[in-house]
Order: C-alpha cells, then sequence, then structure tokens
C-alpha cells in the first residue's frame, strides 16, 4: 500500500507544471488542451457558428489553450457519436445556445453554472437576444457570440469572482470592449491566461490522485 502511494505521488509531482512547484525554476504553465461541446438549440445559422467557432479558438490559442470545439448537432439531429457528453471538468465542458429571450437583460447573453468550490462544466448562451443586439453595429454577430462563449468558458475555468473592471471577462462590455472585439483584439489578460492553465492543472493533478487512491 505505502509502495503504491509513493508511485502516485511521484507521478503526480511529475505532471505539476514547475511554475507550481514552490521553489521551482519560473517557467510558464505548458498549453493545456480544453474540448467544448457545443448544442445548438437555437438552429444558430452554420456561417455564424463556423465564425463563432474561430474566433473562440483564436481567443484561446492567445491564452495559451488549445480549445477543440465539438458541433453537438440541433434539435432534431444530434450528433451523438462525437463524445458529447463525455462531460468532465476541466478537460471537457458544454456550452448550449439557447432559443428564445431567456437573458437576465437585454445585454447579458450568457450564463455559467458553478458550484460552491467555483468548478463547473457547464453554460449557456442566449442566442436570440445576442443576434438582434444593438452590438452588431460594432461587432460581426458571429464574432460577437465566439466573444460571449469564451467569456462564459472564461467563468468555468477562471472560478468564482472571475469578472473583471475591463476587457473580456467584464461582466457588461461598453463601447470599448465591443470596438476591441470587432478588431478581433478582445482577449484574456495575461494574469487570466495564467490563472486558467493554472487552476486546470491543480484540477487535473486532483483528479487523479483522488481516482489513483479510490483505486487502491
Amino acid at each position: 500500500m505505502a509502495k503504491k502511494l509513493c508511485i502516485v505521488l511521484a507521478v503526480i509531482w511529475a505532471m505539476l507544471p514547475s511554475v507550481l512547484v514552490a521553489g521551482g525554476p519560473e517557467r510558464k504553465v505548458p498549453p493545456v488542451s480544453v474540448t467544448v461541446s457545443v448544442f445548438n438549440d437555437a438552429r444558430v445559422p452554420p456561417l455564424v457558428l463556423q465564425a463563432a467557432r474561430q474566433r473562440a479558438e483564436a481567443v484561446f490559442e492567445k491564452a495559451g489553450i488549445s480549445l477543440v470545439w465539438l458541433d453537438c448537432g440541433e434539435p432534431g439531429n444530434w450528433l451523438s457519436d462525437r463524445g458529447c457528453l463525455s462531460v468532465a471538468f476541466p478537460e471537457h465542458l458544454s456550452v448550449r445556445l439557447v432559443e428564445g429571450r431567456k437573458a437576465i437583460s437585454a445585454d447579458i447573453y450568457g450564463q455559467s453554472y458553478l458550484d460552491e468550490k467555483g468548478q463547473g462544466s457547464y453554460a449557456s448562451v442566449f442566442a436570440t437576444p445576442l443576434a438582434s443586439s444593438k452590438a452588431l453595429c460594432l461587432v460581426k454577430e458571429g464574432d460577437l457570440l465566439g466573444y460571449v462563449v469564451v467569456h462564459e468558458l472564461g467563468h468555468l475555468l477562471l472560478g468564482q469572482d472571475s469578472h473583471s473592471f475591463q476587457g473580456l471577462m467584464r461582466a457588461r462590455w461598453e463601447v470599448v470592449e465591443l470596438e476591441e472585439a470587432g478588431l478581433g483584439r478582445l482577449g484574456f489578460t495575461a494574469a487570466e491566461a495564467q490563472l486558467m492553465r493554472s487552476r486546470y492543472w491543480s484540477a487535473k493533478i486532483t483528479h487523479v490522485e483522488a481516482a489513483s487512491l479510490a483505486a487502491m
């Protein structure tokens, strides 16, 4: 039992990025990969969805995160053979594009769902009010949808109290943020990017440790 535990701890320690190890050399946390299942309940047009995907992937790439976008289909044509339901924090998250005016207010386009530990795997994006938003005079619909998806995924990866006073993670985007989005320059701050990667690795290590100990 003791020998197995030592082996498990050694494996976990090897997985731990050096930036998280006290006294370790200063290096960037290695890039991580996050899969997101996108359920198109609102039947967003394919070209808009494609633009949203490209925008989301580009924003996360700049943050050192590889985003794997799974198109899980729409009502009447769900794609069940792509692993869309294999949701597990932090590696695999889920976003549902909701039809109807279910937004909290006209300028809030999404909602993420976190537990008491600040972890969560599910988010909703209110596609109907977004498609008629006044923000579209500054940002193309596909880009706006992509940025909203990124914002909600950001909440899932950053945890509780992750709104900022400016930029991508601001609670309500003003003209400055929308202009940056229109130019394709809205993104995570360096601190937000590092926190997402660090929380990702911490969660993965915790899960590996728990699974290994349970198997003993």
